[in-house]
């Protein structure tokens, strides 16, 4: 496939979740990283003697090399990709012990970082941890790409010993990468949003909460989500919320007690959750409030 040109050196960096040597989620970053185009460059950061994270530790011994050398690799990178087995229907140890130790701190290197995740393993293709991964990434707002959402499931087919033979799998993981660059690209040109609260989902249909939590994610944006007007309420009462985002299936006398609630906080109608990110963009940064 064609990769997008980028105007200046990029270099991303891959975090698998995996320890071990032989491990399909790292040889599916290996995979990922092949063949990329010019001007892009990517390495794959290892965990292996990350200690764990203990706060009375590095009060007396201060952090770690080997925890120094992680954050400056993720901080040098454009932008991230995570591999993230499943285990226990979760993310592994490793994985969340090294988002504790990178996420710390006024200076943390994951802070608004556009990232990708992808997973091998399972019969969801590690579809729960994933979405457990982005929901731990979003402590940090990490711009996080919507789609594809890469997860591979039937190691035997896809897989000659530890090197990737599916050649669809292949096709993903290069839209995958396409995808990220275009994010990189974009944090290049656009200004920060620093904001106080999360964008509030409100909807009973979870499919579509669910994609218009991605659109959001993948810009930046954390998100809370209600199903009933009643969450909704509570939720506002109790957190601090910069936007709406209304499923215009809400029904109307719903509608108008959200509305009573919300303030002048502005209410943006999911006409179409995909794409909710940018909208939200627009009424936040321009004022162009479309609800």
């Amino acid at each position: 496939m064609r990769f997008l040109d980028t105007m200046t050196q990029t270099h991303l960096v891959g975090i698998s979740g995996s320890l071990r040597s032989a491990s399909y989620n790292t040889a599916l970053l290996r995979a990922a990283f092949e063949g990329l185009p010019g001007g892009v460059t990517a390495s794959v950061a290892s965990l292996k003697g990350i200690p764990l994270y203990d706060l009375d530790d590095i009060t007396e011994h201060g952090t770690p090399d080997s925890v120094n050398e992680l954050r400056s690799a993720v901080r040098q990178a454009d932008g991230i990709v995570f591999a993230t087995p499943e285990y226990n229907w979760s993310v592994t140890g490793a994985m969340k012990n090294a988002i504790d130790w990178l996420s710390g701190g006024p200076d943390s290197p994951l802070d608004f970082k556009p990232a990708a995740i992808i997973g091998v393993g399972g019969g969801s293709g590690t579809a729960r941890s994933q979405g457990h991964l982005r929901d731990i990434l979003g402590h940090n707002s990490l711009c996080i790409l919507a789609d594809p959402q890469v997860m591979v499931r039937g190691l035997g087919r896809r897989f000659d010993g530890f090197e990737l033979a599916d050649e669809d799998v292949r096709s993903e993981l290069g839209l995958m990468v396409n995808g990220l660059l275009q994010l990189v690209e974009r944090s290049r040109s656009t200004e920060r949003i620093e904001m106080e609260g999360s964008v509030l989902i409100v909807g009973a249909i979870d499919e579509v909460a669910d994609k218009a939590a991605r659109s959001l994610v993948e810009r930046g944006y954390r998100t809370l989500q209600a199903s009933s007007v009643i969450d909704a309420e509570r939720i506002l009462s109790k957190r601090a919320v910069a936007a709406i985002a209304l499923d215009p299936a809400v029904e109307a006398a719903d509608r108008a007690r959200i509305n009573s609630a919300s303030g002048d906080l502005p209410i943006i109608t999911l006409t179409d959750p995909m794409t909710v990110g940018v909208t939200v963009d627009d009424t936040l940064r321009y004022g162009n409030a479309t609800g």
